[in-house]
């Protein structure tokens, strides 16, 4: 068990996704194009840039359970896989674990933006189109013995002999696939005050969905191989490309291809954003995009809200509901035998009830997208250096659904037609603070919200990389003026 909770660990640190970092990295600056739309769909019209088209990806995975030294990631980087040694209660562990007596939380997201694309014609409406793939796998207010238990092991606890109870754990895992297309444009502008609205509609396709709500589960630890369930409150629903019936030792033959999309459903973003303007001009429609004049601002102020919407699974559904009232003995080894999801699902449902089908049933289910309220304030020093400061808080309207991290960042940054450096200071899920950068040089974007991963300061308890190539045509440059195309045309 300690084994694989080690590797799957260790595996976070090369899942590719992206949660916080292409959420965020890139957003805020004034040439981010289409990427600002992540943020705030009415960002596509404050930019600097009247058309762009590039991808971007990045990784994430966070979690406040178990930990590694930043320098043992180092060591993974240049492929030296050994650790350093941990001990909990004196005993030796690939990795370590944060015994605090607190519910843990685990995030960890895919978000692989395949095409990006963005178009202003007259300096006063945008349009963007984009198509993504992602995956949001989340644990929230998992109780801290079953962490710390499966982790250190039952033998290493104080865990036999107790009553625990545990409420309102959530679990949620979601792939999908998004077609998307936003509209912004200037719904207000007067002298200094400008007003932005914008908003994304977007087609859902769903592959696989797997939530679970433990509302309530009363227990005491016999042993390491068994508990006695007092009382419990759970639902739980899967769908996806898997024969249920297949044995697990059948490696490929688990996947079915009949079930890659599972669901269908539909999803939007909607903000709204202020601009304080230097100047006290009114600037007019223009036929030429690169015409179009910049605003420079004293500050903005931006509110959105992001990924409101939800998937229907029809396909392939398991649909599970357990309830009890009365001590149940639940015993580890009898999974022993176990070849088949389905053969796992029945064992424990037996538990339960007598016949294991009264728990089961096959309806579909919705499942809500990983929904954010954002508020973004940006002020600008010079025309050149701001500061940035976005918080994102994670909404729930769906019995099951995806979740991101709550973040707060303040951005102290650089920015030019060429060049943007920024650092970035989170604090994430509300109980670590990281410190990151960012860089961009022509066309090539590059940042982590977390730089003492990589030069090996600290503990590290996940990790994130964005990356990024994006074309930009910019405001105020035309082709065939006095330069080149190739000097007008930029890189972002």
């Amino acid at each position: 068990m300690k084994r694989a909770l080690s590797v799957l660990f260790l595996a976070c640190f090369f899942i590719i996704s992206n949660d916080v970092s292409a959420q965020y990295l890139g957003t805020s600056t004034n040439y981010s194009g289409s990427r600002g739309r992540a943020i705030n769909p009415s960002l596509m019209t404050t930019s600097f840039v009247y058309a762009d088209f590039g991808l971007n990806l990045g990784v994430i995975a966070y979690n406040d359970v178990i930990y590694l030294h930043a320098s043992d990631y180092q060591n993974f980087m240049r492929r030296e896989w050994v650790t350093s040694d941990y001990y909990i209660h004196g005993k030796k562990f690939e990795f370590g674990i944060d015994l605090n007596g607190r519910r843990k939380s685990v995030y960890e997201a895919l978000d692989f933006n395949i095409l990006s694309a963005m178009y202003n014609p007259n300096g006063k409406t945008a349009w963007g189109f984009f198509v993504n793939s992602r995956v949001y796998a989340n644990g929230t207010r998992i109780p801290w013995e079953i962490a710390e238990a499966g982790a250190a092991g039952i033998e290493e606890g104080d865990f036999i002999g107790h009553n625990f109870v545990s409420k309102n754990t959530k679990i949620g895992l979601m792939a999908w696939s998004e077609i998307g297309l936003s509209y912004s444009r200037v719904v207000r502008e007067s002298f200094q005050d400008k007003i932005d609205v914008g908003v994304t509609a977007k087609g859902l396709l769903g592959h696989a969905g797997v939530g679970v709500n433990l509302n309530r589960v009363e227990k005491s630890i016999l042993n390491r191989d068994s508990a006695m369930i007092h009382k419990l409150d759970m639902t739980a629903v899967m769908s996806g490309p898997v024969d249920y019936s297949a044995r697990f030792e059948d490696g490929d033959a688990i996947f079915n291809p009949a079930y890659i999309v599972s669901g269908l459903g539909a999803g939007f973003d909607i903000g709204v954003t202020y601009t304080r303007k230097r100047e006290d001009k009114i600037h007019p429609t223009v036929k030429r995009p690169c015409t179009a004049k910049r605003d420079y601002y004293y500050w903005r102020i931006g509110a959105s809200l992001l990924d409101v919407g939800a998937i229907s699974f029809f396909k392939n559904t398991q649909n599970y509901n357990l309830q009890s009232d009365e001590d149940k003995l639940f015993d580890v080894t009898t999974l022993e035998g176990v070849e088949t999801f389905d053969q796992m699902m029945d064992t424990l449902c037996s538990v339960f009830y007598d016949d294991p089908s009264e728990a089961k049933s096959e309806d579909g289910y919705l499942m809500g997208l990983p929904t954010a309220a954002s508020l973004q304030f940006d002020y600008s020093i010079t025309k050149n250096f701001y500061v940035n400061a976005t918080w994102i808080q994670p909404l729930r309207f769906f019995k099951y659904s995806a979740r991101r991290a709550a973040m707060l960042v303040v951005e102290p940054r650089y920015e030019s037609s060429y060049f943007d450096f920024a650092v970035p200071v989170t604090l994430y899920n509300y109980q670590k603070i990281f410190v990151g950068a960012e860089a961009r040089l022509a066309f090539l974007t590059i940042g982590t919200h977390n730089i003492f991963n990589f030069i090996g300061v600290g503990e590290s308890y996940g990790l994130d990389v964005y990356v990024a190539l994006k074309f930009n045509l910019y405001k105020e440059k035309c082709f065939g003026s006095d330069r080149d195309a190739c000097w007008n045309a930029d890189f972002r």
